[in-house]
């Protein structure tokens, strides 16, 4: 029996074979990769379920008072932020888990500088020396001090009293757990670390078309959209869930479009906040509700 020759591949059947396996895979990459940051957005979002819940047992705990954002070790403490005084290690008993609190949206931020000790912690390249932090210290899930931790007096929006240090809001005192936020991701500059808190009267009134170079009160969660999309936010709530929310809760700036300014002046800044009705998500500085 005389066998037959096997026929090779022609030079052009590979060539077209490579083609196609090209065109596949330019097609399925993408998918692949809006798959990969879908999925890391729910594992952020999962870890601020954990935040919620760890934030609801701390409460529990101490008489249903809201977590403290921070408290030194001691009056004399040389670096406060050397220290673990934060609310992020306050309910870390709770949440046992320090990956949580880190968005994993962006890479994960690891300490730069040493300390005599030993100890690792994170360098402020915008302050420069002396501002060294802990871990706990520079989380980018942060606490809402003033809407959710803490609350000082006032008459409204326009006449808050911010002497003294405040006092811890009781959740009971909150007009809609539901609905009031208590953390959210903020982002620091184009740092992969932030702050652990921020102040709701300053965040609500971020400017929309600019990016902070910088440390800033008001971008903290706005800029945020580096990352989200819509923007739709991440958030934990003070009955203890977490969700989303968008720019619908903010009252817009514009440095390039001023025409487009939902508020020119903290006068009329406070007055958008009360027309569309904003208080019970961002809380009310001056007052316990």
């Amino acid at each position: 029996m005389i066998r037959k020759p096997q026929r090779a591949f022609t030079l052009i059947e590979l060539l077209v074979v490579i083609a196609i396996i090209a065109i596949l895979a330019a097609i399925l990459f993408p998918v692949f990769a809006k798959a990969k940051a879908s999925a890391k957005k729910t594992a952020s979002l999962s870890g601020m379920k954990q935040i919620a819940l760890g934030l609801h047992m701390y409460s529990t705990d101490y008489d249903d008072m809201a977590v403290p954002e921070y408290g030194f070790a001691s009056s004399s403490d040389p670096n406060p932020y050397h220290n673990n005084m934060t609310w992020v290690g306050k309910i870390m008993p709770y949440v046992k888990n320090r990956g949580v609190f880190w968005d994993k949206i962006i890479p994960d931020p690891r300490e730069d500088g040493t300390l005599p000790s030993g100890e690792r912690v994170f360098i402020d390249p915008f302050f420069g020396s002396g501002y060294e932090y802990r871990w706990e210290w520079v989380t980018n899930f942060s606490l809402n001090t003033d809407g959710y931790s803490r609350h000082w007096s006032g008459t409204d929006c326009k006449n808050i009293n911010w002497s003294g240090n405040g006092n811890q809001r009781s959740l009971t005192s909150i007009e809609d757990v539901a609905t009031r936020m208590s953390v959210a991701v903020t982002r620091y500059a184009n740092l992969p670390w932030s702050w652990m808190r921020f102040y709701a009267i300053d965040a609500a009134w971020p400017t929309i078309d600019r990016y902070a170079n910088g440390w800033s009160w008001y971008q903290l969660i706005y800029d945020a959209r580096r990352d989200y999309e819509g923007p739709r936010f991440i958030a934990a709530y003070a009955d203890g869930h977490a969700g989303k929310f968008g720019r619908e809760k903010f009252i817009g700036y514009y440095v390039d479009t001023p025409g487009q300014n939902e508020a020119n002046t903290y006068d009329e800044y406070c007055d958008a906040m009360d027309a569309k009705k904003l208080w019970s998500f961002w809380g009310r500085a001056w007052s316990g509700d």
